[in-house]
Order: C-alpha cells, then sequence, then structure tokens
C-alpha cells in the first residue's frame, strides 16, 4: 500500500473512527476519557502518530504518517476492540475498513486481497457481524459462506440427519465463527461424527450430566443462553423434533419464531434442522410459513 497522506479517505476514516472511540469513553468529567484514549492508541501503535491537540480533538503528526501501516492499524484495532463496538463504533470502524482496502487494492491488488484473505480467516465472525462483508467491493474475493450466510437470517434445514447445518458450522469455524450447538447427542458424539471440534455444544437432555446440558422443556432457558451469545455468531438447533416432542408442535413453533426474531436483532445466523419424515405435512407448511420461506 502507497504511504498514506493526510487527505486520503482512509486517514479521514481513521481520524472519524478515533473521535468517536474519544466521545464514547467513560469518565469524561475527570479527563479519564483521556488516559483511556492514549492507552488505546498505544497499543494499536498510533501512539507517536495520533495526539489530542489543545482543543481536545484528534489530530495527526504529519511528519509521522508515512509509517503510518492502515492495513495492520485496522487489524489492531479489531483484535483490541474484538465484539465490544456498538454502532457510533462499528460504523466508522466499518467505513475504516472498507476505504482502506479499496486504497490498498488501487496500489497493490495481490496483496490487498492475501490481507483479506487473512482478515476474514481470523476474524470473518466479527466482520460478519459489523455488516462488512456486505460493503465489500461485488468483485472482493470471498470464500462462499460468506455469501450463503448473512447477519440475522436464519435458515430452515428439512433434513433427515443435521448434516448440512454441521457442515455450514464447520465452514463458518475457518473464519473465526463462533459457534453454538444446541444437540440431541452427547457432545463428544457430535464432535467426532461432525468434526466441530471447537463449537460450544449443549446437550438437550434431561439425564443429568457433567457435560453442559439444558432439559428440552426449558424453553426460556434456551432464549436466555441465545441472548448471551456475540454477535455474528452461528446458533443450530439439531433437535426441532425432540423440542416438539416433549413441548408439543405449537409451543415449539412460537419459541423458534421468537428466537428468530431475537437472532435477527442481535446479528447472529440461527439454523434449524428438522426432519421432514417426523413431520405431517400441515407442520412442515406451518413451520416454513414461520420462517418466511427460508432455506429449506
Amino acid at each position: 500500500m502507497d504511504k498514506p497522506t493526510s487527505d486520503l479517505p482512509s486517514v479521514s476514516a481513521l481520524i472519524k473512527f478515533l473521535h468517536e472511540l474519544l466521545l464514547s469513553l467513560p469518565g469524561k468529567e475527570l479527563g479519564e476519557n483521556v488516559i483511556e484514549f492514549q492507552k488505546f492508541v498505544k497499543n494499536v501503535n498510533l501512539g507517536d502518530i495520533i495526539y489530542l491537540d489543545e482543543k481536545g480533538n484528534v489530530s495527526l503528526k504529519p511528519s509521522t504518517l508515512p509509517s503510518l501501516n492502515l492495513p495492520e492499524t485496522v487489524r489492531k484495532i479489531l483484535v483490541y476492540l474484538g465484539n465490544q463496538m456498538e454502532p457510533n463504533l462499528s460504523d466508522p470502524y466499518c467505513e475504516l475498513f472498507i476505504e482502506t482496502y479499496l486504497e490498498f487494492r488501487s496500489s497493490s491488488p495481490p496483496a490487498a486481497d492475501i490481507w483479506l484473505k487473512q482478515m476474514l480467516r481470523d476474524h470473518g465472525g466479527l466482520l460478519f457481524a459489523y455488516g462488512i462483508i456486505d460493503k465489500l467491493p461485488k468483485n472482493a474475493k470471498l470464500p462462499p459462506i460468506f455469501q450463503l450466510l448473512k447477519p440475522g437470517a436464519t435458515h430452515l434445514l428439512m433434513e433427515e440427519k443435521p448434516e448440512q447445518g454441521y457442515s455450514m458450522v464447520r465452514e463458518a469455524m475457518k473464519y473465526g465463527f463462533k459457534a453454538f450447538c444446541i444437540s440431541k447427542l452427547e457432545p463428544n458424539k457430535v464432535r467426532q461424527r461432525y468434526g466441530v471440534k471447537n463449537a460450544n455444544i449443549i446437550w438437550l437432555t434431561f439425564n443429568k450430566t457433567k457435560e453442559k446440558s439444558m432439559p428440552p422443556d426449558d424453553l426460556n432457558g434456551l432464549k436466555f443462553l441465545a441472548s448471551k451469545i456475540d454477535p455474528g455468531s452461528i446458533l443450530l438447533f439439531d433437535c426441532f423434533n425432540e423440542i416438539k416432542l416433549v413441548n408439543g408442535f405449537k409451543a415449539a413453533l412460537e419459541f423458534f419464531r421468537e428466537l428468530k426474531d431475537l437472532c435477527a436483532n442481535k446479528r447472529l445466523v440461527l439454523l434449524i434442522s428438522a426432519n421432514p419424515k417426523k413431520l405431517d405435512e400441515k407442520q412442515v407448511l406451518a413451520l416454513e410459513r414461520m420462517m418466511g420461506g427460508l432455506e429449506k
């Protein structure tokens, strides 16, 4: 990437992001926000480039600007803040990411593609959650999983065995997505059978066990669990039929309707695997109608 100058959109986006960060930090009355801000810029290697002027505005030192490595700065900011960015920060960060990528690609397309590939591999779930994937140019090289999944979307998978559901989880986890699987099977069996070693697996069972588990009639508990999952994660239920059997079809349908809305608000991807052979025709139609004609 060419050496940055103060008039580049990416540099302006960086200043805008840092300004929003400063405003969002607590402790303005006692100046604690300034201390936290200075700590932040130091941790992302901007300590010699960024300063606050006499009016408290975020400014940069022109003499040190040539040393600014914007792609690396963008990466360090994401690593430092992780999933803690509210919209007031995630929106300007998204702008910073896109402007940096576009300028990088205009000067060195192969290097820009390598950088994007590494960012997707290490932080794909966060980039997905913050809406950055959708704002990349249409000709950006994206793995197929990013074209298949959308933040807040629900996929209804009508399958006798949850092969497709776990295949999607397995592929997404290659790109930094966190995965939570609510399963009718014992967790070790799930990991071995479907190759999701690092997924968080909750066993849906009435049995007392040392594994993470929840009873299938605790629908409120399952919704609470989903509410605590980080944005950009994947939540898979391979146990629709078990929930239906214990709670009744009507209650199960209402539970997944509420869960669908919760996941949309939290920008989670919800995967529901249901065996059509264990549902009658009316139940299949009701489930598809509730999901809005989503993927089968």
